[in-house]
């Protein structure tokens, strides 16, 4: 719990500096525009989530190359691996980053503006991926409007009551 802790604060002062920089992107021609990647405060996420929802699981973070898996959770003899995508509320477009193929459950999180989650969708349904190619330029649903996300994705319902649940769990003092 100590360590969740300490990554949860790392992650609150993040966001703060995040802000500034934020502001510093639309007030001056000296940094470019752009979202940061929040891509590893998503998998934290996420994996405190798998933890909690498989606790006699083993979890591993995949490495660099593995384009269509964050997460590989083994259970027994089942092997299921995970893609974790991740959008935050300082990206106006909502666009999720290539989606590759190779996972057995898409999960998309949406943070807001203090990197914490407040959409999180679990999509198991492969079928919507082109064959040989990843899917690009896709959005993410703002939480509470499903009917933002890029059609043909089954997103389904928001279960962020869920990724609290577990959060709290293992950060304790958890806020959003």
């Amino acid at each position: 719990m100590k360590e969740t802790a300490h990554i949860q604060q790392a992650i609150t002062e993040y966001a703060k500096a995040y802000r500034a920089l934020q502001h510093g992107q639309e007030s001056s021609p000296l940094i470019p525009k752009g979202d940061q990647k929040t891509g590893c405060v998503g998998e934290f996420y996420n994996y405190l989530y798998l933890s909690d929802h498989y606790p006699d699981a083993t979890l591993e973070y995949g490495g660099h190359s593995e384009k269509g898996w964050d997460i590989a959770v083994k259970e027994g003899d089942r092997l299921f691996k995970v893609q974790t995508k991740t959008v935050s509320a300082f990206s106006t477009t909502r666009v999720i980053s290539p989606i590759h193929a190779g996972w057995d459950e898409l999960h998309l999180i949406y943070l807001d503006r203090d990197l914490q989650p407040q959409g999180f969708w679990i999509i198991t349904d492969s079928s919507f991926l082109p064959d040989s190619e990843a899917l690009k330029s896709r959005k993410a649903p703002l939480p509470g409007n499903p009917a933002t996300g890029s059609k043909g994705i089954p997103f389904g319902k928001n279960k962020i009551s869920d990724l609290r649940q577990s959060l709290m769990k293992y950060i304790g003092q958890y806020h959003n």
